[in-house]
């Protein structure tokens, strides 16, 4: 018999179902594997949302209105990209916030900044 460990408490970890069919964010997906549910805690700073969204790529200027749109380009950002790339977005995104550019990279940086304000509820 092999040695084993019996937990004496409670872990806190919730229980999870396998669920089948369903992509890494819960989308019907044809041929997809088995997924359990994972929760992840970050915490995470106004400057480290911003560079997380800021250097996304796809979030558009229409989408930073839409609360919804702002949290999934969240949660895709922070599944795929490292501390230390986290880190650098963030001072550079931080940078140009505070540099005051008016250009339009200057302008978009300043509008993901009211959007994590508004939607985090956090600021610079």
């Amino acid at each position: 018999m092999m040695p084993g460990t019996v937990p004496v408490e409670h872990v806190g970890l919730p229980l999870v179902a396998p669920v089948a069919g369903l992509d890494v964010f819960g989308s019907p997906g044809v041929g997809e594997p088995v997924r359990v549910a994972v929760q992840v805690n970050a915490r995470l700073s106004f400057a480290e949302l911003l560079g997380l969204l800021v250097h996304h790529g796809s979030l558009t200027v229409e989408e930073l209105g839409e609360d919804a749109a702002v949290l999934e380009c969240l949660q895709f950002e922070v599944l795929s990209t490292d501390l230390w790339a986290m880190e650098r977005q963030a001072e550079k995104a931080m940078a140009v916030l505070a540099s005051g550019r008016d250009d339009e990279y200057g302008r978009f940086v300043r509008a993901v900044a009211v959007a994590v304000t508004r939607v985090f509820g956090v600021s610079a």
